[in-house]
């Protein structure tokens, strides 16, 4: 069997955002990652830069594929020719989903020489479920673009959103915006969004403008607090929690912390068979990876029996508050008996 091509590098997806396409772009993309949002960024790229603004409507098509997709639907749109302009960018989204015979069809078609040299293709989606000499094609040929974010990353995201928008901030104000968003790109981007515009030609805001403009929401708030649990850290939870019953009722926190105890116990039991992250996020689409480290770190300081006391718990709180007790002093109660498991004492 002869040796496996070696893949081409994967390309920095902030930088390949943050520069213009100079020159012919790629015949082929491959865009995949966990990050919705980033996704949407990269396709949003092609489309405006690819795509002759007149003609636009007319040479670009997208195609939601799943296990059931016939090759000769993808066929015709990989035949069809630009109307009107050069280039013609087709969009083959959920390409994970097709099974290996489908994907083995799809490789041949994406080799034919045939093919309108003007067209452009993105296939969207994960690593495959399937084995198809389509991913070594993809792997060997593609421009790879994998948007997913490691926490250090999160910065340079506000980074770039500043550098879209003309805003000037410093590297502490940068941190300052991912945490503040619990490095969500979308809150990032309207967060960015809302400073330059308040600063305007000076491209620069003061602390405290930025703390006035860039506030933890309800939902960064409950993120972090979550976190704190996690952590054991019952001082941080407290402080949380006061700010947090403000705002929210104290059953919607507890479904916070019910979502956040089953994520730990989805991660959990996947674990021994899946060991890494990445492979971890590939089988809970709806998790990023980021979120999934995030919970492989935290299992540290949990074990199984602490999980269970924390489900038993989470349902006695609820009922002491459906029956008349205060909110406050039943969440307060649960938070300290959470952060005070066996785990977290070890």
């Amino acid at each position: 069997m002869p040796p496996s091509k070696p893949s081409k590098p994967a390309t920095n997806v902030l930088e390949w955002l943050s520069q213009p396409l100079v020159g012919q772009p790629s015949a082929l993309y491959w865009v995949n990652g966990p990050e919705d949002y980033l996704r949407e960024q990269v396709l949003r790229k092609l489309r405006r830069e690819v795509l002759d603004e007149g003609f636009a409507e007319f040479n670009h098509q997208v195609l939601r594929l799943a296990a059931t997709s016939k090759p000769g639907l993808m066929l015709d749109a990989l035949s069809e020719l630009p109307m009107m302009t050069d280039r013609r960018l087709l969009e083959l989204q959920n390409v994970h989903e097709l099974p290996a015979k489908t994907a083995d069809e799809l490789n041949k078609m994406l080799q034919q020489e045939a093919l309108h040299p003007g067209l452009i293709v993105a296939l969207v989606g994960e690593t495959p479920k399937s084995k198809s000499a389509l991913w070594d094609l993809l792997r060997q040929k593609a421009n790879v673009l994998t948007c997913d974010l490691e926490a250090r990353q999160r910065s340079e995201f506000v980074a770039y959103c500043c550098t879209q928008h003309k805003l000037d901030l410093t590297n502490q104000q940068q941190q300052l915006v991912a945490e503040r968003t619990a490095g969500s790109l979308r809150l990032i981007t309207s967060a960015v969004e809302r400073l330059a515009l308040f600063a305007g030609e000076t491209r620069q805001v003061s602390q405290s403008e930025l703390d006035q403009m860039v506030h933890d929401s309800a939902e960064v708030q409950t993120w972090k607090l979550t976190s704190a649990v996690g952590e054991a850290n019952v001082r941080k939870a407290y402080a949380l929690l006061e700010r947090l019953l403000k705002q929210e009722a104290a059953q919607s926190l507890l479904s916070y912390l019910n979502s956040y105890l089953l994520g730990l116990v989805q991660v959990l039991q996947l674990r021994p068979r899946l060991k890494t992250a990445a492979a971890i996020a590939k089988e809970l689409p709806r998790r990023s990876e980021f979120q999934i480290k995030k919970s492989l770190e935290e299992l540290g300081s949990w074990n199984e029996t602490d999980l269970g006391n924390a489900f038993e718990r989470l349902a006695r709180a609820d009922f002491r508050i459906k029956t008349g007790s205060d909110p406050l002093l039943v969440m307060q109660l649960l938070i300290l008996q959470l952060c005070n498991r066996s785990g977290a004492r070890r």
